[in-house]
């Protein structure tokens, strides 16, 4: 039995060796038929995550096995081999996920950040707009762009703002007493996106329709032609630009 778990551990690392381990569209495979992890019977299941979940294992193969775990909803073997993990971007993902697993989404989004994972950093705060819980969205949104602080993660720190100026217009549209601070808070987060990607068509667009909103034309006139001249042919930049000049 032992020599057949030891085959089929090297066999598992070879073939995620062709298949790119680091890829998460990888990671969330292994849980699935045909992926190898899923098809191994439960005793050989049971001895080979034994042996992954070991620190003379791969850091590679515990990480590949751990994401594997965690789609088949098995959080506390998963987690058993995440603590095993050196630090590093897949270790915090796998701990981003757990955190969310077990309900502690502020340590979740600091994992997320910390691996790079914006895509379920921002699921899960999409879930708290979606359900109407904006004051707890737009804090996860700050904790996350606050957190975007890496060399690399300058892009992805601008959406972060661009997305929370709109969770704050939201914010804006359901309380009528403090309307007008969240419209200017909005814009001064499109315009903190601005600053980091000063060409972005989305963020130019989002500020000079924020500024019509707060009625300064003048600057709603300015994003537009900045849109314009970043973008000649955008049909959006050039309604907005008319609607400016009015």
């Amino acid at each position: 039995m032992r020599r057949v778990v030891i085959a089929l551990a090297a066999v598992l690392a070879v073939t995620l060796g062709v298949v790119q381990l680091g890829s998460m569209a990888v990671y969330g495979d292994l849980a699935r038929p045909p992926a190898f992890p899923a098809l191994l019977p439960p005793r050989l299941g049971i001895a080979l995550g034994r042996r992954l979940g070991s620190a003379r294992a791969p850091a590679s193969l515990r990480i590949a096995y751990a994401q594997g775990l965690l789609h088949r909803g098995e959080s506390a073997a998963a987690a058993a081999v995440v603590a095993s993990l050196p630090d590093g971007i897949d270790a915090a993902d796998l701990r981003g996920q757990l955190a969310e697993i077990r309900g502690d989404p502020k340590t979740a989004l600091t994992a997320y950040a910390h691996a790079g994972d914006f895509e379920r950093a921002q699921r899960l705060i999409e879930n708290r707009v979606s359900t109407g819980r904006l004051a707890e969205a737009a804090r996860f949104e700050r904790d996350l762009a606050n957190a975007l602080t890496g060399d690399g993660q300058a892009a992805v720190r601008a959406r972060a703002l661009w997305r929370l100026g709109q969770i704050t217009q939201l914010e804006a549209v359901a309380d009528a007493d403090q309307r007008p601070a969240f419209e200017r808070a909005a814009l001064d987060l499109y315009v903190q996106a601005l600053a980091i990607a000063p060409n972005e068509e989305t963020y130019l667009l989002a500020a000079g329709q924020q500024a019509l909103t707060i009625g300064d034309k003048e600057a709603a006139a300015r994003y537009y032609r900045r849109a314009l001249d970043a973008v000649p042919n955008s049909a959006d930049a050039r309604a907005g630009f008319d609607r400016a000049r009015l």
